[in-house]
């Protein structure tokens, strides 16, 4: 199987993925939907992204001017492909979108004059290849109970090890959306530079220890519905209504294949060799989250190929394109088939 045939192959296993997915949800809600392969359950709102005035020359580049400010959008989500309590144990993502012109709005349905980032809370991928990826997802529809021997069966039981070791990664998996850093993992060219991104909470953000976060969940736990099924949306949205939540949007400059691979999105470029360099802000400003627009975030597909400014790179990132394309058109997202999902 060559290299297109391969993208092919993916493309319909997540389709299928998919549906597995939506059948499972129907025998608890008959009314359940197609959702996204992966990060299938999010929360969306607005916020400003704001370039830093003082940005190094060097990185002067498209979007990023000095000063520039731009609308955007943000989704948080569990990784899953199935719509779970948010107490399960799971990775969180952040999805952005960026309106590219400076004092334009930006509606979910909007297709032009965008940039996307993608990022989850682990700084390395699970997935060695895309194929892993595919593959480790269609494991976990099969339920949490059997996914370490059937990853032991299918890769080994160091193989194994590691793949689950990634997962586990974010210990206190109750951490709140706001409180976490997350990384791109995957490369991408911006400029004459190869970089990864990633965002984490500004100075100053207000962070609970883990006895008050584990306070909050037993509290949770106690009262049952929304509050623990939904238990991160509930935490942001009390945070957002006492004020700003900021990230700064940072870069990491490669540096040589050994300390920096391009390809190897599960080998984590490391701060001390590549510090981030801070260059933007992401302001989600005080509110009250609109349900209604964070209901049409949910028809909108997130797509690190929308972009001038940062070429994904990598085997991985070629294969999101068409694969995560499916994905977006099987469940009748809004935007043509050429978007990636998430």
């Amino acid at each position: 199987m060559n290299q297109d045939e391969m993208i092919d192959d993916l493309a319909e296993r997540i389709q299928q993925m998919q549906i597995q997915a939506r059948e499972m949800a129907q025998k608890q809600n008959p009314a359940a939907t197609l959702k996204r392969g992966f990060h299938a359950k999010g929360v969306g709102m607005r916020a400003k992204f704001q370039v830093w005035s003082d940005i190094p020359k060097h990185l002067q580049v498209g979007l990023f001017q000095p000063g520039a400010t731009y609308e955007a959008l943000v989704r948080f989500s569990n990784a899953r492909g199935e719509v779970l309590g948010d107490l399960s144990k799971d990775q969180r993502g952040v999805a952005i979108r960026l309106k590219t012109i400076p004092g334009e709005s930006l509606s979910p349905k909007d297709d032009t004059n965008i940039q996307d980032f993608l990022m989850t809370n682990t700084p390395i991928s699970f997935a060695r290849n895309p194929v892993q990826f595919i593959e480790v997802g269609e494991i976990l529809l099969g339920g949490i109970s059997k996914v370490f021997p059937r990853l032991v069966k299918k890769y080994g039981f160091k193989e194994a090890r590691r793949i689950i070791g990634v997962f586990l990664a974010p210990i206190i998996s109750f951490k709140p959306y706001e409180m976490n850093q997350y990384w791109s993992r995957t490369s991408y060219k911006f400029g004459e530079h190869a970089i990864r991104y990633l965002i984490r909470p500004s100075a100053g953000a207000k962070m609970s220890s883990t006895g008050e976060q584990l306070t909050g969940v037993l509290r949770s736990l106690r009262q049952g519905g929304e509050q623990k099924d939904y238990y991160l949306r509930e935490k942001l949205r009390e945070t957002l209504r006492e004020g700003d939540v900021r990230f700064d949007f940072c870069i990491q400059l490669f540096l040589d294949e050994k300390r920096t691979p391009i390809e190897d999105a599960y080998i984590e470029w490391k701060e001390s060799d590549s510090p981030p360099i801070p260059i933007a802000t992401l302001t989600i400003p005080r509110q009250d989250l609109d349900m209604q627009l964070a209901q049409d975030m949910e028809g909108m597909a997130f797509n690190p190929w929308h972009t001038n400014e940062f070429t994904p790179l990598g085997l991985i990132n070629l294969a999101r394109k068409k694969v995560y394309g499916a994905s977006a058109t099987h469940r009748g997202a809004s935007v043509e088939s050429r978007i990636i999902e998430r």
